[in-house]
């Protein structure tokens, strides 16, 4: 098994390197990088010592070198200045991800491809128009979203997070939706007052803004290495896990032609089945908003492209 991670100097793709490969996921790791070639370098020798005891390869190298790889994670963008929304990210990264499409499809047609660069969901659109992929074998991530929602059940609960399951939906964004209905304790379903619904709703704008205003040029990259490591465990074990991606829609949930993030369950050969399940009313509302801000992405990504 050989993973690739584009963008492997930055704060998304070197904690995935890392945890990947302590976690013995390939026993190759390729790392691509851009202009900072010096930290790629010192990122590479620094993980390969930390996990010199599991027996992995880690290595830098280009494009070319991705040849064999069986999953690509691609975590590369375009420097931002402060957002206060995902999309605005859309338009620099748009040709970026054009391009790294392209080498994949050159070098390596047949891995299955995870998106994490942002906003994912036009982003995963994008790669999937720009190489002629098969679509279940390109996988947006945007289980974050779903992390910090059972977080925040689980306080307002009082309950701990590891008894908590809750998924989220749609944009991996402003408009993303909670699927309160989805929410469990210990595997048992739980009715949640209105009252909580509205104030763990009323934290989706402040999650992206509490990382921007500190200002630091880093994002939630710990927080994807554990997620992206569910994703490939899946993918490398068969494991038919049902996880939150952000997948080329094809009629499921009444949508057609744009990536969104809903359960689906993953395998050896990437998407195995998208789940579609039955949305409360207020939770279905929530959706149509969420697709319409995704359908407008996806008419930017096709007129750039």
């Amino acid at each position: 098994m050989k993973i690739t991670v584009i963008g492997a100097a930055g704060s998304v793709g070197a904690p995935a390197v890392f945890y990947l490969a302590a976690n013995r996921l390939a026993h190759e790791f390729l790392m691509i990088g851009g202009t900072r070639q010096n930290l790629l370098q010192q990122h590479a020798i620094d993980i390969s010592t930390a996990v010199s005891s599991r027996d992995v390869i880690i290595r830098t190298g280009d494009y070319s070198d991705m040849s064999g790889s069986d999953i690509i994670i691609n975590a590369a963008g375009v420097q931002q200045g402060l957002i206060a929304d995902r999309m605005e990210m859309l338009p620099k990264n748009i040709e970026l991800i054009k391009q790294i499409s392209i080498k994949i499809k050159q070098y390596c047609p047949d891995a299955i491809v995870i998106t994490a660069t942002n906003p994912v969901d036009p982003l995963n659109y994008a790669t999937w128009l720009s190489g002629g992929f098969d679509p279940k074998k390109i996988i947006g991530y945007s289980i974050n979203d779903s992390f910090r929602f059972r977080e925040m059940l689980a306080k307002a609960c009082k309950v701990k997070v590891s008894q908590v399951d809750g998924l989220v939906i749609g944009e991996h964004g402003s408009t993303q939706v909670y699927l309160f209905s989805t929410a469990k304790i210990d595997g048992k379903k739980i009715n949640v007052s209105e009252e909580i619904k509205a104030k763990i709703r009323s934290e989706i704008p402040n999650i992206l803004k509490r990382l921007e205003e500190l200002q630091s040029g880093r994002t939630a990259g710990w927080t994807c290495a554990i997620g992206l490591e569910r994703i490939v465990r899946a993918i490398v074990e068969n494991t038919g896990d049902i996880i939150p991606c952000s997948v080329m829609l094809d009629g499921e949930y009444g949508v057609n032609g744009i990536s969104m993030s809903v359960p689906v369950r993953l395998g050896k050969n990437g998407v195995l089945e998208i789940l579609e399940y039955q949305l409360a009313p207020d939770e279905a509302e929530g959706l149509k908003k969420s697709v319409s801000t995704l359908k407008n992405a996806a008419r930017i990504v096709d007129d750039k492209l």
